[in-house]
């Protein structure tokens, strides 16, 4: 996920966002990387970035449309592909990022911890899944680095409960506000296939130059007020 400004916020309720008997675990049914998603982690080294997979070919965007797997939080083939996966999220300049965005359907993400302040670190999480939304949403902007077309507006829960798995195989909930919640939204949504422009609001994408223009002139009219 590209970075954009947070909107103001709004009164929160939190709700299940699951219906019908117990939730499954998001420990349930692991697997080890296949042999081509192994080749595509070793092919370059920790500090090398991997290809974005974009929505502008056929192939791209197909690919993205597809439900990632559960990943084991033992396969040693996880630390590389972390690691490759920072390297790629720093080159791109990001918040977050999602194993699809780089060719590996699993469900693993990066998200940057924007309400840990000082340091806002970016953390991994695997098989997460959001079981609480708000009612309460905000609206703001968001890019995506497999969408190059631009910018556009979307709706979010204010307010989130993720659970997903430790490294050691645990199950851990953790409740979220905020823009950090967004990142969350947006980067699980490509764990099923999900993307932004599939959920903002209806109207063109705003190209990335033209965003960046809007964005600086408020910024300065901010320092003017």
């Amino acid at each position: 996920m590209r970075e954009s400004l947070s909107a103001t916020a709004v009164v929160v309720l939190l709700v299940s966002c699951t219906s019908g008997g117990a939730p499954r675990s998001p420990a349930d049914s692991t697997a080890s990387f296949t042999d081509g998603e192994a080749s595509l982690i070793t092919r370059a080294g920790p500090d090398e970035p991997m290809e974005i997979v974009a929505n502008d070919s056929e192939a791209g965007d197909a690919f993205l449309r597809g439900n990632g797997l559960p990943v084991d939080p033992s396969d040693p083939l996880l630390a590389l592909l972390e690691a490759r996966m920072r390297a790629t999220l720093l080159e791109a300049k990001g918040v977050g990022i999602a194993a699809p965005q780089v060719g590996i359907g699993r469900r693993v993400i990066l998200v940057q911890r924007k309400d840990m302040e000082p340091e806002q670190p970016v953390l991994l999480y695997l098989n997460p899944r959001i079981v609480e939304m708000s009612d309460g949403k905000l609206i703001d902007w968001e890019g995506c680095l497999s969408i190059p077309a631009g910018f556009g507006r979307v709706y979010r829960a204010a307010s989130i409960v993720v659970e997903h798995v430790s490294a050691e195989g645990e199950a851990v909930s953790e409740f979220v506000s905020g823009y950090t919640a967004r990142i969350f939204q947006h980067e699980i949504d490509h764990l099923d296939g999900v993307l932004f422009i599939d959920v903002k609001e209806p109207g063109k994408l705003m190209p990335e130059d033209e965003y960046r223009q809007m964005k600086a002139l408020e910024k300065e009219q901010e320092g003017q007020g």
